[in-house]
């Protein structure tokens, strides 16, 4: 399994820069694509991880040995001890010396298994050319874990519902749109083509897409598919995918499409 060999790749090189680039020719994908793959198996970003693996080692150490907490933050590629001993409170609710001293118990992010339980899924889909279009939409803040990402999605939806906006967008033909930008911020938008108030103008790009039916618009429905196309069609596919800009239309009869990128 590719996605086992990249979680073995992570583990043997958390005391060295870790190149993300050779993680993404393990599973043979662009290194944004690889770290949307890593999201939506793990649910949690690529950068998270690693993060939490370094300091559930670097636990094990100073609870095991004499190791200076300078050397630790050195070996686990911080770049001062400040910023070390501030991420191992983040994570452990207590610095590095009040660990050393304590008589906790071993705190860790354990190595991540792969769930095999994820039996293969069977797909159908169809590939389609649009042409450039316009939609007035309502974004998300950006957020840095997955967790508060799609918590956010969901409280904006619901504040469309509140201000009654959101049915009147779904009687104009709703899109769910996810943008990725270079630095990875994700961002999300709900809207339509007609003007809405305070809404924001942008353009969904000309070009070829991979277009999957949900058989139903609620997230029960979409969340399902999402994941096993990211986790499974991608790796399966010799399409170029672009995981960076993908959109949901919704169509007035509770059914959902769901468009996704195709370069060149």
């Amino acid at each position: 399994m590719k996605f086992e060999e990249l979680i073995k790749y992570i583990e043997t090189h958390l005391t060295e820069k870790i190149n993300y680039n050779e993680l993404a020719k393990i599973l043979a994908v662009s290194e944004q694509s690889m770290q949307r793959i890593f999201v939506f198996i793990t649910n949690m970003s690529l950068s998270e991880y690693i993060r939490k693996r370094r300091l559930s080692k670097a636990y094990e150490e100073l609870k095991s040995s004499d190791i200076k907490i300078m050397d630790l933050a050195i070996k686990y590629q911080y770049e001062s001890e400040t910023s070390f001993s501030r991420s191992f409170k983040n994570m452990f609710n207590m610095n590095p010396s009040e660990c050393r001293k304590s008589n906790s118990e071993f705190i860790q992010l354990p190595v991540y298994q792969f769930n095999q339980i994820n039996t293969p899924f069977k797909y159908s889909y169809k590939i389609e050319e649009i042409e450039e279009m316009q939609v007035y939409a309502y974004k998300t803040p950006y957020t840095e874990t997955r967790e508060d990402f799609l918590y956010k999605i969901r409280e904006l939806y619901q504040n469309l519902k509140d201000i009654g906006l959101f049915e009147k967008i779904v009687n104009l033909g709703m899109y769910g749109i996810t943008f990725r930008k270079d630095n990875n911020t994700e961002m999300y938008y709900v809207g339509c083509k007609e003007k809405l108030e305070n809404s924001e103008q942008i353009t969904i790009k000309a070009g070829k897409y991979a277009v999957f039916n949900c058989s139903g618009a609620n997230q029960s429905d979409i969340a399902p598919l999402i994941h096993n196309i990211y986790t499974q069609f991608v790796l399966s596919t010799n399409l170029d995918i672009d995981l960076n800009y993908c959109f949901e239309y919704y169509e007035k009869n509770d059914n959902c499409y769901l468009y996704i990128h195709i370069k060149n």
